[in-house]
């Protein structure tokens, strides 16, 4: 399988700026996909609101885990930056890839890697325990991994290249469906405006 340097990083900058914005829109459900598979690691029970305690409106994270090992609940957000000034932030490297995130979102996701307890979590509406926070980025190196950890305290580090790896081998239908699905609304688009569909 090609990296995700080797498929986004051509020599043709308007080509990868395109591609990377297509995926943009549904790569999160890579994430939901992966997650349905008996293999994967965690599996997701939907999209978490965190609030600090006495705030009224909270902020909505894209996914809350739970570990099939260890049944533990961990409050999930996604981030895949692929050509996003000129490719810096494609693979995670080290915790410097982190500091241009500053909203409040994500502010709360830091807040519950560090301190679980800090944050009050609700997944449809319903309050839920959760044991920590997970990141997951476009393409990670285990150094990268690591040091996120280490510094952030994330539970854990994935990441949509090795999702994507997985879906491949395990072939899940309703992936290949999805997908085959996507793929003709695309080409029906551009048969429209070439005015050939």
């Amino acid at each position: 399988m090609e990296s995700f340097e080797e498929f986004f990083h051509s020599p043709e900058p308007d080509r990868d700026k395109f591609l990377s914005r297509l995926f943009g829109i549904f790569n999160e459900e890579v994430v939901r996909h992966w997650c349905g598979c008996s293999q994967a690691s965690y599996e997701d029970l939907g999209r978490p609101t965190l609030r600090v305690p006495g705030e009224r409106r909270g902020h909505t994270l894209d996914f809350t885990f739970r570990s099939r090992e260890t049944g533990k609940v961990y409050v999930a957000e996604l981030k895949c930056e692929i050509e996003f000034m000129g490719y810096r932030y494609m693979r995670l490297q080290n915790g410097d890839e982190l500091r241009h995130h500053s909203g409040e979102a994500f502010r709360k996701l830091l807040l519950a890697a560090k301190d679980p307890k800090a944050v009050e979590v609700s997944v449809g509406g319903k309050p839920m325990a959760v044991d920590g926070a997970v990141l997951v980025w476009g393409a990670v190196t285990s150094d990268g991994r690591e040091a996120v950890m280490r510094e952030y305290g994330f539970a854990d580090v994935l990441s949509l290249e090795v999702m994507l790896g997985d879906l491949r081998a395990w072939a899940p239908p309703g992936w290949q469906k999805r997908i085959e699905r996507l793929r003709r609304y695309s080409n029906q688009l551009f048969d429209y405006l070439l005015g050939t569909g």
